[in-house]
């Protein structure tokens, strides 16, 4: 396996180092995946594009290029490379083909066959690297095991695990149809793919924790809940504004009664010169902490949390029942850090906030407080918490004029041209199980302010490295039992 990962690191850094800027390779790219020699049964796949002509890696260059440390950054890469004794041209190039494969097969997680696959321009040249590589770890080891299948190259520890890892005579990988049913769901162009089988996971997992892995809150024998997981896929994505991770996940645990999309009606309040927002919804309804309190794992923990706040944690997580809201804005000394809970029963839900600021008093000695309408109020020495309650949302915040910012008919985020900007380009739908959004251009301007304040000084190169950070994005959503997770980071 370590000498797997060497052969892929060391691709890696070469495909970094000619596509940003050196040399590329030429010739027609193949649309054959490595996927059609591996076994159906196969734990976990993964295919790098390694065409260093393919809109991919051009579409990474473009966004490296808007970073000053750009030359820097290849310089450092290259000598990396020249460090291992190899010369991309001679040695790496015609070493790999356009996809580098990684695959795992195996259900026990100390009985893990693993095995790198490529289609090269030369065979004779890719056995040539994986010796230039063993020998670079000095001759403690036995050589690596390599095979040629057709076209394709195989490299691995040992003949067994490559064995294990090809289909032979059985089915193949690409004809699974939760493998076919996974790779639908990622983008044609990436980077990178990857796939998980959720039921070898479940075995994997069962073998790491032992027979006696506690019975989870979801009612699974599974550690996480991975007994009901039937696969996951996910993708790495160049863009021309940025780059995006999206995750893919098919199983019982991808849907349930607190994952139905929604759009944010919380949200119509936020201020638009918030740096950050994130909203989130629970179910609503059922008792999770009943299904914690049997776990024997879980139980002491519980009642001790519950002894502390001096009362039981259903009313408090019953706060978090429906839409949740949190954002962040610059504040007059430190930033303001605001909550609005959506809520059926105001009076309730404050009732159990006062209960908990009484508790936070006796503990700590912070003092308790009656603002006007009907504001309430915690200081805490430096931050001063103030919470109401209103149109069926609770609203808790550290800034003096937060609730009364929030309840303003000035400028809001969702109308803010940035921010939509920022959504469009992530491809945030309509409605999601949740989103998080930061402006990283005023959060870092912010930060870097705090750090002038301090007394140090934020160094020059960083400064300007940091400037094409624009924002990130990321959401959740679900449809037809397949939960979707994306995140989005925009470069300028």
């Amino acid at each position: 396996m370590t000498r797997v990962l060497n052969l892929l690191a060391v691709a890696a850094l070469a495909v970094a180092v000619a596509g940003c800027g050196g040399s590329t390779k030429t010739g027609s790219v193949s649309n054959e995946s490595g996927a059609t020699l591996v076994s159906s049964g196969a734990l976990a796949y993964a295919a790098a594009d390694s065409d260093l002509s393919s809109d991919q890696w051009q579409q990474v260059d473009d966004l490296v290029q808007k970073f000053p440390i750009h030359d820097k950054l290849i310089s450092q890469l290259k000598k990396a490379v020249a460090d291992e004794n190899l010369d991309y041209e001679d040695d790496i190039a015609p070493a790999l083909g356009p996809e580098v494969d990684l695959v795992a097969v195996g259900a026990s997680s100390n009985d893990i066959a693993w095995a790198a696959l490529t289609k090269p321009d030369s065979m004779d040249k890719a056995k040539a690297l994986i010796k230039k590589l063993d020998a670079s770890e000095g001759g403690d080891r036995d050589p690596s095991a390599t095979r040629v299948v057709g076209d394709w190259f195989v490299a691995s520890d040992n003949e067994a695990s490559i064995d294990r890892v090809l289909k032979g005579s059985g089915t193949a990988l690409s004809d699974d149809d939760q493998f076919k049913a996974a790779q639908a769901k990622v983008s044609g162009d990436a980077l990178v793919k990857a796939y998980v089988n959720g039921r070898q996971a479940s075995e994997a997992f069962k073998s790491l924790f032992g027979g006696a892995a506690q019975t989870t809150a979801s009612g699974g024998s599974s550690p996480f809940g991975l007994d009901k997981l039937d696969w996951l896929s996910a993708s790495l994505v160049a863009k021309d504004n940025g780059v995006v991770l999206e995750a893919n996940v098919k199983g019982a645990t991808s849907t349930g009664a607190g994952s139905a999309p929604y759009a944010s009606k919380l949200i119509s309040g936020v201020p638009a010169d918030a740096l950050a927002f994130a909203t989130f919804r629970g179910s609503g309804d059922g008792n999770p902490i009943d299904q914690l309190r049997s776990n024997p794992a879980l139980a002491p923990a519980i009642a001790q949390a519950e002894r502390m706040l001096g009362m039981r944690l259903e009313p408090i997580l019953a706060l978090l029942g429906h839409e949740t809201a949190v954002y962040v804005r610059r504040g007059p000394g430190l930033p303001e850090f605001s909550f609005v809970l959506e809520t059926p029963d105001t009076s309730r839900a404050l009732a159990t906030l006062d209960r908990l600021a009484q508790r936070v008093a006796r503990l700590t000695g912070a003092k308790l407080g009656d603002e006007s309408n009907g504001v309430r109020s915690l200081n805490l020495g430096q931050v001063t918490l103030r919470w109401t309650g209103f149109d069926g949302r609770v609203l808790l915040t550290t800034g003096p004029t937060g609730i009364d910012d929030y309840r303003a008919s000035g400028d809001k985020l969702a109308d803010d041209g940035g921010f939509k900007d920022a959504l469009d380009g992530a491809g945030v739908p309509d409605k999601t199980n949740g989103f998080v959004y930061v402006d990283l251009r005023q959060s870092l301007e912010l930060i870097q302010n705090y750090v002038g304040l301090s007394g140090e000084k934020v160094p020059a190169e960083l400064r300007e490295n940091l400037k094409p950070l624009q924002s990130f994005v990321a959401y959740a959503t679900s449809s037809d039992g397949t939960g979707t997770a994306s995140a989005f980071l925009e470069l300028k």
